[in-house]
C-alpha cells in the first residue's frame, strides 16, 4: 500500500518535501541499524514506519520502534557495509529537493551554517579541479629534469604516466620503495614494491606488528599521499624503483634518495614555470569548467558570510586560474573575481600559515604583482586596513582571524582537498570547521551502486558463516559434540571462506585493480577513511556542491553504531 501511494501518501501530514526527507531519514536510520543500504522498496516501508510513529507520538520515536514498525510494513534489510550509507545520506543533503549522489554534501560532525561567520576555500584541487593534462605537464617536466639535472639514465625518458595506477590515501615507504594501503588499525592490507604487488607472505614479513609494537608509519621514511598532487610523484617513483630492480647498474642511488630527487624535480616544475606558464597561456586544456562554482560563492557572500581564499599558489597564477573560473578568456582577464571574496591570501605556505604566528603579511599590488610591507592585520580598524587592498601574500592565522573579525575558530568553515594542510592541521591547531573535497567520490558511489548484487552476496555469505559459528559454539559449550556434524560444519565453513575470498576479490577489483575501495581496507575502514571521519566535518566531491544546500543549512550526521547496538 505504501509503495503504491509513494511520497504523496504523507503529504497531508508532512508536505511533499518533508515526506521526502522523512523517507531519507528512515532509510538512514534503518541502514545504520542493520549496516545496509536500503532498496527503494525498503526505504518506502521504513518511511511508513517513521510516519506511523511520528503520527502517534510526534517526533519522539525510538530507533527500535522505527525498526519494529518498519518490519511490520515489510522492510527487510540485508546486512551490508555501512560505507554504502553514502548513497542513502545523499537523499538528505538538499534543501527540500532530491540531490544526485554525485552532488551530495556528506556530514561526519554536526555543523550549523547559521553559526558560521566565515567560509574559506583553497584553490588548487578545490575551487579548481585539474584535468590529466595538468599532471602530464608535471610528469614530463620532472622526468626531463631527472635526466638532465639529476643524472638518471636516458631510459627515464621512456616512462609513461598513468593517472589511475595509484590512489590518494596510500603511504609511500621511501626507504623500501614500497606503496602501502593500511586500515584504521594500521595493519597493512595491500602493498606493492614499485608496480609489483607483494604477496601476503612478503607483506607480512616486512610490516607485521612485532613485540616492539605496531608500526606507526610516521617519520621521514614515510610519505602520506594526502593530495592528488602526489599521484605524479608516485608514478615517477614507482617506475624508478622498477628500473633500479631490473638494472641495478643503471640507478645506483638508494630508494630514499630517488624519492627525494623525484620530489625536488616535481616541485621545481611548479616553481620554474614548466607548468604554470603553459596554463597561463591557455587554461582550458588543464582546468575543468564548473558553471555552478561562481553562483555558489555568490550565494554564501549574499547570505552574509565572509568569504575568503587561502591558497599556497602565488598571485600571478591565482589570478590566471580565478579569471578562468570566473569565465574570462585569456585576452580579457580582469580583477572582477576579487569581489567574490572579503580577503584573498596567496602564497600562504600552508601548513606553516596555520601554526607559525610570526610569519609576515604582505599586501599584493594587483596592478603589477609587487608586494608592500604591512605590520600585520590590526586588531581594530579592519575596514580601513582592507580598503587599502584585500589581496595578500603570506601572513599567518592571526592575521586572517583579525581580518575576518572572528572570535573563535569554531565559527569558520574551511574547504580544501589536502588531508593534512587543509583539514587535519586546521582542525587540530585552530579548531576550524572543515570540509574535505574528494573528487574520487563519484567513482566510489558509482561502483557501490553498480555492485549491489555482489554486496548482497558477500553479506549473505558472512551471515551463513556466522550462523555456522553459532552452531559450533552451541555444540562445544553444551558438551554435545557430534564429530561427524562438526566435520560437516568445518567443510561448509571452508567452502564459504573460499566463496567469500572470490567475492571479496571481485568487489575489491571493481573499485581499483590493486588498491580497491578508497574508504575500505578489507572489512575495515581504511586509514584515509578514518582521517576523513575524524577531521572532516563535511566532505563532498567538488566545492560547488555546497551550492546545493542553503547557506544557513544545519548538517546532522548519521548516528554512530557499535557492533553491540546492531541487530544480530
Amino acid at each position: 500500500r505504501v509503495r503504491a501511494r509513494g511520497a504523496s501518501a504523507w503529504a497531508p501530514r508532512f508536505g511533499a518535501a518533508a515526506a521526502r526527507r522523512t523517507r531519507a531519514f528512515a532509510a538512514e536510520t534503518c541502514a545504520r541499524r542493520s549496516g545496509t543500504m536500503l532498496t527503494s522498496r525498503v526505504a518506502w516501508a521504513a518511511a511508513a514506519a517513521v510516519a506511523l510513529c511520528a503520527g502517534r507520538g510526534g517526533e519522539a520515536f525510538s530507533v527500535s520502534r522505527v525498526s519494529r514498525a518498519g518490519r511490520a510494513q515489510g522492510a527487510r534489510a540485508p546486512r551490508r557495509s555501512c560505507v554504502s550509507m553514502v548513497k542513502t545520506q545523499s537523499d538528505v543533503v538538499g534543501a527540500g529537493t532530491q540531490v544526485d549522489a554525485h552532488d551530495a554534501v556528506l556530514c561526519n560532525r554536526e555543523i550549523n551554517l547559521r553559526q558560521i561567520d566565515a567560509i574559506g576555500f583553497d584553490m588548487d584541487f578545490t575551487l579548481a579541479q585539474y584535468e590529466t593534462a595538468f599532471d602530464l605537464l608535471a610528469f614530463e617536466g620532472a622526468k626531463e629534469k631527472l635526466v638532465t639535472e639529476m643524472g638518471y639514465p636516458e631510459a627515464v625518458r621512456d616512462f609513461k604516466y598513468d593517472a589511475d595506477t595509484f590512489t590518494r590515501g596510500l603511504i609511500i615507504d621511501k626507504a623500501a620503495g614500497n606503496f602501502l594501503k593500511i586500515d584504521r588499525h594500521k595493519y597493512v592490507r595491500v602493498a606493492s614494491h614499485g608496480h609489483k604487488v607483494l604477496s601476503s607472505e612478503d607483506r607480512k614479513a616486512i610490516y607485521r606488528p612485532s613485540f616492539e609494537g605496531t608500526l606507526e608509519f610516521k617519520g621521514s621514511n614515510f610519505v602520506k599521499m594526502d593530495t592528488l598532487f602526489h599521484v605524479v610523484d608516485a608514478s615517477l617513483f614507482a617506475q624508478l624503483v622498477d628500473l633500479k630492480d631490473s638494472d641495478p647498474a643503471a640507478v645506483t642511488k638508494d630508494f630514499a634518495t630517488m624519492y627525494k630527487d623525484v620530489r625536488a624535480c616535481v616541485d621545481l616544475c611548479h616553481r620554474d614555470g614548466t607548468i604554470k606558464d603553459l596554463v597561463a597561456q591557455d587554461p582550458k586544456p588543464y582546468i575543468k569548467e564548473d558553471p555552478n562554482l561562481i553562483p555558489m560563492l555568490r550565494a554564501y557572500k549574499n547570505a552574509g558570510k565572509k568569504v575568503f581564499l587561502l591558497t599556497n599558489s602565488y598571485w600571478e597564477y591565482t589570478n590566471v586560474v580565478m579569471n578562468f573560473l570566473w569565465g574570462n578568456d585569456v585576452e580579457n582577464r580582469d580583477l572582477d573575481w576579487i569581489d567574490l571574496f572579503d580577503v584573498v591570501i596567496c602564497g600562504a605556505t600552508k601548513p606553516h600559515f596555520l601554526t607559525d604566528p610570526y610569519l609576515n603579511l604582505f599586501r599584493v599590488r594587483t596592478e603589477d604583482g609587487t608586494l608592500e610591507n604591512t605590520d600585520g592585520a590590526p586588531e581594530t580598524g579592519v575596514d580601513e586596513f582592507l580598503a587599502k587592498g584585500k589581496v595578500f601574500q603570506g601572513g599567518n592565522f592571526r592575521d586572517l582571524h583579525r581580518m575576518l573579525e572572528l572570535s573563535s575558530g569554531e565559527r569558520l568553515l574551511y574547504v580544501g582537498d589536502h588531508m593534512y594542510s587543509d583539514v587535519l592541521r586546521t582542525k587540530r591547531s585552530l579548531g576550524w570547521r572543515t570540509c574535505l573535497i574528494i573528487p574520487e567520490l563519484e567513482h566510489e558511489i558509482d561502483t557501490l551502486n553498480g555492485n549491489e548484487e555482489l554486496i548482497d552476496n558477500i553479506a549473505r555469505l558472512r551471515r551463513e558463516q556466522y550462523e555456522k559459528d553459532l552452531r559450533v559454539d552451541d555444540m562445544v559449550t553444551h558438551g554435545d559434540v557430534d564429530e561427524e556434524a562438526l566435520s560437516a560444519l568445518d567443510e561448509a565453513q571452508a567452502k564459504i571462506k573460499e566463496e567469500l575470498r572470490a567475492a571479496n576479490e571481485a568487489y575489491h577489483h571493481a573499485f581499483h585493480p590493486t588498491w580497491g575501495q578508497l574508504f575500505k581496507a578489507g572489512y575495515q575502514d581504511s586509514q584515509f577513511s578514518k582521517q576523513v571521519q575524524t577531521y572532516a566535518c563535511l566532505y563532498t566531491g567538488k566545492a560547488s556542491n555546497l551550492g546545493h544546500v542553503a547557506p544557513l543549512r544545519h548538517f546532522r550526521p548519521a548516528m554512530d553504531r557499535m557492533p553491540h547496538e546492531l541487530e544480530t
